[in-house]
């Protein structure tokens, strides 16, 4: 679409965001078009391969140049100024880029300027829209587009489009196995807890007893546990960010393990000093015994 605006007002604001000029009289409003498409033009030509040529002017406003063909959005569209050492407050910018080859038959050209204006104070003139609700900004855009016909004798070799590498995306957690907690009951407050991840882990915990998990570098062993029930479940990550969990373990500490080291040797040594006592005292109970019947037996009748 073909945008045009009044030079006098329009153009001068578009251009420096600073200076307004109104017009003198009717008589010096004239249609402008701010980006123009100078080649190719609307004709026929017998090379496959054109130059797109694009010219619109410029101030020190921020500038998007981009271009299509046949309806493809082809990208940005390098471009520069002229005579940049010159004073001017509007400069002419100049766009220029090899277009593809293109088989016989029509075709079109669109370049499109989004002109942007930012933290700007008031409504700027023109075809400036508020990129959001209070916040400054402005943008406009303006299009040129240039009809065009291609008939060439030169064979056409279409270039193929490279086929993208294929993205492959994990998005499966790892499998925890080989589990050592056990559904049992353990003697021991000090339960060895290993397991093993069929990939490698960026990061491990476990969760006991339901609550936060707890951090580990692999395997480890589960410390103080107080008598009674527990469960445990163990959780990996891969390096996607994949959870897996192992299944939850529910397992039982013996009173016995609540007990110090010194009480089970106690009971022990108690055991052994007990036993040689008892030894001595059944031998004298023996011995008395024996030696009433022989008094008995000796005593004259």
């Amino acid at each position: 679409m073909r945008t045009s605006f009044l030079v006098s007002v329009l153009f001068v604001a578009f251009s420096s965001a600073v200076y307004t000029v109104e017009p003198a009289s009717a008589a010096i409003v004239t249609s402008y078009k701010v980006v123009v498409i100078e080649s190719p033009r609307n004709e026929t030509y017998v090379s496959r391969f054109l130059t797109l040529t694009v010219t619109f002017p410029c101030s020190a406003l921020h500038y998007t140049l981009t271009y299509s063909v046949d309806g493809k959005e082809e990208g940005p569209l390098p471009w520069g100024v002229e005579n940049p050492n010159e004073v001017h407050v509007v400069y002419k910018a100049v766009g220029s880029v090899m277009l593809s080859q293109l088989p016989d038959g029509s075709h079109y050209v669109t370049a499109k300027i989004v002109c942007a204006l930012h933290n700007y104070g008031g409504k700027p003139s023109g075809p400036f829209t508020e990129t959001s609700p209070g916040s400054g900004n402005y943008e406009a855009t303006w299009t040129d587009t240039v009809y065009f016909t291609i008939d060439s004798d030169e064979p056409y070799e279409p270039q193929l489009e490279q086929p993208q590498p294929q993205v492959t995306v994990d998005s499966t957690p790892p499998e925890i196995s080989d589990l050592s907690v056990e559904n049992q009951t353990y003697l021991s407050g000090d339960v060895p807890l290993n397991f093993t991840v069929n990939e490698n882990a960026a990061r491990s915990a476990y969760s006991l007893d339901g609550e936060d998990n707890v951090t580990i570098a692999g395997n480890a062993t589960l410390n103080g546990l107080a008598s009674g029930a527990h469960n445990v479940t163990v959780y990996s990550w891969d390096e996607a960010g994949n959870v897996g969990a192992s299944k939850t373990v529910s397992f039982n500490v013996s009173e016995m393990a609540s007990a110090t080291p010194e009480q089970p040797e106690n009971i022990l040594t108690s055991l052994l000093v007990a036993a040689p006592l008892a030894t001595v005292a059944a031998f004298v109970a023996g011995i008395v015994v024996y030696s009433k019947k022989r008094k008995n037996i000796d005593k004259p009748s």
